[in-house]
């Protein structure tokens, strides 16, 4: 994508800029606030297209809202609630616009919150960024070094799991060490456990901060909104959150999409419908899932890590879409199982990246013998890419 195709929950603090606002007939500083939120759900769109803004706010005294645009939108009321609203607005001539929401308190006290939007006639460019595969590796920190030198140099990607609750650093150090190790971060951020909260944008700032932190490294970054969400919440949950958090991060070099549940795969393709609405898939800049081998030892499931990567690419292509293709995570049983994925990632057109877990959970997944040495085969495989 662009480096213009981000969705910006920019908050610009006017005050500073010597903005002001007029409140009767005096000029009156005009502030930013954590206490009051607006953004949108797609700042890049092409003309024709729907721009929806959201706004939140906590305020306690009566208020007046209202909306102007810089290219003369016309913005209209869709809905509302005591401390939110949604407008929406049909984009028209190409190029930048900005849409400011004025709140004025009783006290004349005004909040200024800003948010850019490029209209464009070019399609965002989605395709795999490094033109082929990422082969990538996932483990806890305190077994990370151990595990890389069992497998050995080749390493593209590593997933890292964050949490906004705990702070915009939470594991930097974990996503500058990727970095300079010529890997791709893949960072799956949750919040906590606050699904409600990331839902109201109670993570939005934060989500803001931590997004900025990541793109100033200037590097390929893939970001995910709580990995593996069924089970832990429904569809509609998923998606509420997803467009409160992950719009922050769609800028620069950063890309966003879900990492879900691969086995939905299988049987409950109508339940993993529930978790990729149409208005998400369309500004999602790819779709992952995690992928193990079901059973156990002695007595594997029938269906394989393999088959889920080739039918999330059939079932990308059958919505209608041509996005690449992440695997957070995945494993087996056996080194026919590993080699069996590897070869589906790497064969398998527009995949972007593919981690394999390597480490103990609810069962030991642990790679040795002739496991380590398949999936060292697909790291070292020259149709791997590198991060460029």
């Amino acid at each position: 994508m662009h480096s213009l195709s981000r969705r910006s929950m920019l908050r610009l603090a006017a005050g500073a800029a010597g903005t002001t606002g007029v409140m009767g007939g005096l000029l009156v500083p005009a502030h930013a606030s954590s206490r009051v939120r607006a953004w949108l759900d797609r700042s890049v769109v092409q003309p024709g297209e729907q721009l929806t803004l959201r706004y939140v706010e906590e305020l306690t005294q009566a208020r007046s809202i209202r909306v102007k645009d810089s290219n003369g939108l016309g913005w209209e009321l869709h809905s509302k609630t005591r401390t939110s609203k949604v407008w929406k607005a049909t984009a028209s001539a190409t190029g930048s616009g900005t849409v400011t929401v004025i709140t004025t308190r009783a006290d004349g006290k005004v909040f200024r919150d800003e948010v850019p939007y490029e209209v464009t006639s070019t399609t965002p460019d989605k395709t795999v960024p490094s033109g082929g595969p990422l082969i990538g590796m996932s483990a806890p920190s305190d077994v990370w070094d151990q595990r890389v030198a069992e497998v050995g140099a080749g390493l593209g990607a590593r997933r890292i799991f964050a949490d906004l609750a705990a702070g915009p650093n939470s594991q930097i150090r974990a996503i500058e060490e990727a970095h300079a190790a010529g890997m791709m971060p893949v960072v799956s951020y949750k919040v906590g456990g606050d699904l409600a909260g990331a839902i109201a944008g109670a993570y939005n700032g934060v989500a803001e901060q931590a997004a900025a932190k990541l793109e100033s490294y200037g590097r390929p970054t893939a970001v995910t909104f709580w990995h593996e969400p069924c089970g832990d919440m429904t569809g509609a949950q998923f998606a509420a959150g997803s467009r409160q958090v992950l719009p922050a991060f769609q800028r620069g070099e950063l890309k966003v999409g879900p990492i879900l549940n691969g086995w939905l795969l299988d049987n409950q393709v109508p339940e993993f419908d529930t978790f990729l609405p149409d208005d998400l898939m369309g500004s999602w800049d790819y779709v992952g899932i995690d992928t193990y081998e079901g059973g156990t030892v002695t007595a594997p499931g029938a269906r394989k890590p393999a088959e889920r990567i080739l039918a999330l690419s059939a079932y990308v292509k059958a919505r209608g879409y041509d996005l690449p293709l992440g695997v957070g995570e995945y494993n087996g049983f056996s080194a026919e199982t590993i080699t069996a994925a590897g070869e589906a990632l790497l064969s398998t057109p527009n995949v972007w990246f593919g981690c394999l877990w390597n480490a103990n959970d609810v069962r030991d997944w642990t790679l040795s013998g002739d496991r380590l040495a398949a999936f060292r085969a697909t790291v070292n495989d020259p149709r791997a890419a590198s991060v460029s």
